[in-house]
């Protein structure tokens, strides 16, 4: 049997590196790195991996809660 022309593909090519820029580690949570997966749940990163506008204010307060646990 002859395979279709015009067929689609269903395959889709997963992510292997995190989302956010400059980052090279491997994907380990839905297309982030385990650092940038805690951002996201922060609110430090986007879905699409970008930093907020107000990213400053929100790290500053991110660290001072992580720095207290550790």
């Amino acid at each position: 049997m002859a395979k279709e022309q015009g067929s689609p593909n269903n395959v889709v090519a997963l992510p292997t590196n995190c989302s956010v820029e400059k980052c090279t580690k491997k994907v380990s949570r839905l297309k982030f790195c385990e650092e940038h997966f805690v951002w996201l749940k922060e609110g430090l990163v986007t879905k699409e991996g970008k930093k907020p506008n107000d990213f400053d204010k929100k790290f500053q307060a991110f660290s001072t809660r992580h720095k207290k646990s550790a």
